[in-house]
């Protein structure tokens, strides 16, 4: 039986609906509060006022705001995006191609993060006090205080330019002149992929550590540890299979709203290493007044972190039969 309730499963799918809907609101006012409008490129000297009336037209432009944003709610909620007036596609199409370019980098930098992370956590909670935890625990502090954008900056600096070991550009070659494989192109991936992937993990293993210290520290005082401990099992065992399991609970329902704030970050590190992604295709719409574009990946990232909140309710309950939301004391 499940431990979530039917009510409460339903009010928290209420409450992701509205919450949705009231990030579309402000997203629309938000986009047309920009100076300027997307068209601006498109109204050459040669068209008279017809011409650019029909072009406004076209593009629903004429239509009073209000009605604008009527349709605006009914196609989000259908998705259906509009198109591209700059890229002169669906903006569907764009983000279906560049989708799977964000999710194969920050899905890599999830991995090492999240491998990584509790990992330290575990063993910081383990040696709870000591100069090792101690040091160990600030250094992590340090880095996570640091930006990722100058982490990036720093690693394209030392890796690129000084050292010229890995790429930090694009996702590969540009104009190569050989012949593509499945093998040279996983490669050259590999050789581009590297940096990006160390900047997100140098800081994003750290969020996990940090969920994970406290949990492991936690449960070591917990009777079942020193029983563990009384019938002769090896530290190795008692810290692996009985004190770790138990407190890999926290960070395993706050991997998944990770997920949504790794992906939401490639917003800055897309651009920074001209990764062609969701981030780097919100910052060339935002720049180029590319409404359709810019709506939808702002909603995009909005609705993953949404569902991610979501399903980390759903998920701590599963993991954790304790825990009963939506059920009386």
């Amino acid at each position: 039986m499940t431990n979530i309730s039917a009510r409460y499963l339903a009010k928290r799918l209420v409450v992701s609906y509205l919450t949705l809907l009231v990030i579309m609101t402000i997203l629309f006012v938000l986009v047309r509060s920009m100076p300027g409008s997307f068209i601006s490129s498109m109204i050459t000297r040669e068209m008279d006022a017809e011409q650019v009336r029909r072009l406004r037209e076209v593009w629903g432009l004429n239509e009073p705001l209000w009605r604008q944003y009527i349709d605006f709610m009914i196609n989000y909620q259908t998705g259906e995006f509009g198109r591209s007036p700059t890229e002169r596609t669906a903006v569907w199409s764009l983000i279906i191609r560049r989708l799977p370019r964000t999710l194969i980098l920050f899905g890599s930098s999830f991995i090492v993060a999240y491998t990584v992370g509790p990992l330290v956590g575990m063993y910081l909670g383990w040696w709870r006090g000591t100069k090792k935890d101690k040091s160990i625990f600030a250094t992590g502090l340090t880095m996570y205080s640091m930006p990722p954008f100058w982490i990036a900056w720093l690693f394209i600096w030392l890796f690129d330019h000084k050292l010229e070991l890995l790429k930090s550009t694009f996702m590969l070659d540009q104009f190569a002149e050989f012949t593509w494989t499945p093998v040279t192109a996983m490669t050259n991936i590999l050789h581009h992929i590297a940096l990006p992937l160390i900047s997100m993990a140098f800081v994003g293993w750290v969020g996990a550590m940090l969920v994970m210290r406290p949990s492991m520290n936690n449960v070591t005082s917990q009777d079942y540890v020193f029983l563990a401990q009384a019938k002769g099992l090896s530290e190795r065992t008692v810290m692996m299979k009985h004190a770790a399991r138990n407190a890999l609970i926290p960070v395993a329902t706050q991997a998944i709203v990770g997920i949504a704030f790794m992906i939401d970050g490639s917003v800055i590190i897309e651009q920074v290493f001209s990764w062609p992604g969701i981030g780097k295709l919100m910052i060339t719409a935002v720049l180029q007044q590319d409404y359709p574009i810019t709506q939808a990946t702002f909603f995009l990232l909005a609705v993953i972190i949404v569902a991610m909140r979501l399903l980390t309710d759903i998920v701590y309950t599963i993991l954790d039969p304790r825990i009963k939301f939506g059920e009386e004391s």
